[in-house]
């Protein structure tokens, strides 16, 4: 018999509502869902919520009547049928208003999720004074590091461009990041009629190599100079460096990175490889985030849980029979938990979880249609048709997630 999970963190931050505000816009609302939270779910399970606030509607606890206290506990039971307790996990809510702090600078870093840059710009326009930044900018006014389908692992090993761009973090081991260029044909791409506005390139910006710098071809490398490349390392080692990727760009360290992984990662898993699946996961994040802390030991670090995906129609129609929904949930669980033992406890060394796995809406997070029941019904049903991406309200439900993270760190940061 298996363990139930409940995958909360140690703590909930949340923004609550501007005090005796009429303008719907300032509006807040903070939803647990149960079916992402607790696995395996099931209808037959009673769930009780002991806390002082908010409401039991059922499918999730909701916040939207804040009280003047800023801190106060919150517990979710699972009980069976007969009232046997079989799990239970405790959080701390931690209540922010929407302040005035000083400018912060956001770098988000992930997969087609962060491309989409909903959920960025829903938490940068919650409070003031966020700047975001980043190599990419497509459509809402931010800017990032999201590319869609890429993995965790693709930003430690897409060093030269195969189809769907390159990793801005990777750098030739004996180059500076000034000296280095980058991918000769992403660039080149950059400014093609055929790949520039295409999914993997749009939104990055085309350059022009400068007399003296270093650029990879093929997975070799050359250095340019009087307008002719040079082969200087047939087989070029390279490592993450984020402290050459903000001397590359010219960006100065950021306040707060925040990382989204785990959909693609995880994504075709089969059961008898999860565990390893999951490993390889948080083997590439613990990579990426230490390798961030040694470049610039002050950026604070947000890991972001990743959400669940859209019921098994979506998954048919986007993948056939390749994929599962209720495999995925499985999976996406599994790096939750793992994320939390891995990083829930690390604030003193500025290292926060997000929970956007609790919030994303489960039916009405992700887009739906309507079709006939079959090709000779007159019947009409709904189902939900992305399997992994949620629609515009249930990114904005991952940006209020974010929101509340990102002010609980500038909290602690005036402090």
């Amino acid at each position: 018999m298996y363990d139930i999970m409940i995958l909360l963190p140690e703590r909930l931050d949340i923004l609550r509502s501007l005090k005796s505000s009429d303008i719907p816009i300032d509006r807040e609302e903070y939803s647990v869902y149960f079916k992402n939270i607790i696995y395996p779910y099931s209808d037959e399970y009673d769930i009780v919520v002991d806390c002082p606030y908010g409401r039991n509607y059922g499918n999730c606890w909701r916040l939207d009547s804040f009280p003047d206290e800023s801190t106060f506990e919150m517990a979710v039971k699972v009980y069976a049928p007969y009232g046997k307790l079989l799990a239970q996990k405790s959080t701390t809510v931690h209540l922010y208003d929407k302040k005035s702090y000083d400018n912060i600078t956001l770098l988000c870093i992930g997969d087609s999720m962060t491309r989409s840059e909903v959920y960025i710009s829903q938490a940068a326009n919650k409070m003031p004074n966020v700047t975001t930044v980043g190599t990419r900018a497509i459509r809402l006014n931010v800017n990032h590091e999201g590319r869609g389908g890429w993995k965790s692992s693709d930003y430690l090993a897409e060093y030269y461009d195969r189809g769907k761009g390159v990793s801005p973090f990777l750098f030739p081991v004996n180059c500076s990041g000034e000296e280095y260029f980058g991918d000769k044909v992403f660039f080149e791409r950059l400014e093609s009629d055929e790949y520039k506005n295409g999914y993997f390139y749009c939104g990055s910006r085309a350059e022009k190599i400068a007399d003296g710098m270093y650029c990879v071809d093929e997975g070799k490398l050359y250095k340019y100079e009087n307008g002719n490349y040079t082969l200087t390392d047939e087989n070029p080692q390279f490592e993450f460096s984020f402290g050459k990727y903000l001397e590359r760009n010219g960006i100065a360290p950021p306040d707060i990175v925040s990382l989204l992984f785990g959909a693609n990662d995880v994504q075709l898993t089969a059961y008898e490889d999860a565990e390893k699946a999951v490993e390889e996961f948080i083997s590439n994040m613990r990579k990426i985030v230490s390798a961030i802390k040694s470049a610039h030991s002050r950026v604070k670090l947000v890991v972001s849980m990743p959400v669940c995906g859209a019921e098994q129609y979506a998954w048919g129609k986007q993948l056939g029979c390749r994929g599962s929904a209720k495999r995925y949930e499985y999976l996406i669980k599994l790096v939750g938990r793992a994320i939390l033992k891995e990083f829930d406890q690390r604030r003193d060394e500025n290292i926060y979880v997000c929970p956007m796995l609790a919030v994303c809406d489960p039916e009405f997070g992700f887009a739906k249609e309507t079709v006939t029941a079959n090709l000779y019904s007159e019947s009409l049903v709904g189902h939900q048709n992305n399997w992994v991406h949620p629609n515009e309200a249930g990114y904005k439900q991952m940006g209020d997630a974010l929101a509340g993270t990102l002010a609980a760190v500038r909290n602690i940061q005036e402090k």
